[in-house]
This record gives C-alpha cells, sequence and structure tokens, in this order.
C-alpha cells in the first residue's frame, strides 16, 4: 500500500505538477506557460487534433475564468484548476461556469485531480489558430512559442481588429 505524503499547496506554480500528470494520463503532451493571443495559459495539453488549456489559481476564480474564456479561441476546451477548498468556494458559482461551458478542477492534498465541472466544447474556437497552435507547438516543435503568438495576434488583429484588455 503507497501512501502519499500530505501537499499543502502555498503556490500557483505547485499546481502545475498534479495537473501535468493529470494530463499526461489523457493522453497528452504538456506544454507550460505556453502564450495564447498575449496570454499565457498555464498548461496546455496537445494531442493531435486537440488543445486543452489550463489556468491554475490559489483563489481567485473570477479572474482565471476570464483568463480560461480568453484560451477558447485557440483551445478546444479550457478548465481553471485551484486547490479543493478553493474549487469549493468556485463550485457555488458553478453557473458561471457552465454558461461559458469552462471547466474545473480541483486538485486535493494528495495532489489527486478532481473534475468539478467538465469542460464544454469552446463556443469560441478559432480553428485556424488552434490549427497554428498544434503546429507550433506540437511533440516535434515545443520550443516555437513566440512566433505563433506573433502570427495569431496578426490575424486576429488584421481580420477582426480585437483590441487587448489591460
Amino acid at each position: 500500500m503507497l501512501i502519499r505524503a500530505r501537499v499543502s499547496f502555498r503556490l500557483e506554480s505547485e499546481l502545475a505538477e498534479p495537473i501535468a500528470a493529470w494530463l499526461e494520463r489523457a493522453g497528452f503532451t504538456v506544454r507550460m506557460e505556453v502564450p495564447i493571443l498575449g496570454r499565457r495559459a498555464d498548461l496546455l495539453g496537445l494531442r493531435p487534433g486537440s488543445l486543452m488549456a489550463i489556468e491554475a489559481k490559489m483563489n481567485n476564480w473570477a479572474q482565471a475564468l476570464r483568463q480560461a474564456i480568453a484560451y477558447q479561441l485557440g483551445a478546444d476546451r479550457s478548465w481553471v484548476a485551484m486547490p479543493l477548498a478553493a474549487a469549493s468556494r468556485a463550485y457555488r458559482q458553478r453557473w458561471h461556469f457552465e454558461a461559458e461551458r469552462v471547466g474545473l478542477l480541483a486538485i486535493d492534498d494528495q495532489g489527486g485531480v478532481r473534475t468539478a465541472i467538465p469542460a464544454g466544447p469552446s463556443p469560441r474556437l478559432l480553428p485556424f489558430l488552434r490549427d497554428k497552435i498544434l503546429e507550433d507547438r506540437g511533440p516535434a516543435n515545443p520550443t516555437n512559442q513566440l512566433e505563433t503568438v506573433s502570427i495569431g495576434q496578426t490575424m486576429l488583429r488584421g481580420q477582426f481588429e480585437l483590441k487587448e484588455r489591460a
């Protein structure tokens, strides 16, 4: 019988290891701190034809939700990941997550990842942007990040004239 040590998360970066393991078990290649249109997704799960973006936060679910919504432009599914106690508080506002189709992951003190709210398909997905991210950040090309962001921003700004928020 394996007894795991109790983990108390103090920093957002400490959430990355259990989330990455969860993504890898689901068959995803994991990238960390990946730029998507001027923002940085904490983790990105990639597999052929599919991309998942995850924003980890210690307690500010509303800010995390806004960031996860922005990632939906380039990701098939988008998630917010939080320690279990914070995720329990965020779950009380689940209709915000469900309305935006953003999932909520709860990380327990043993590093287990629980799906509190499943992520739905992105209603904002721009397939050309997802395909470009997959092409540039796939397993064969893991470090080509800056080129995608500048190309993605140029295409979006030129075609849709989107402006970044502060």
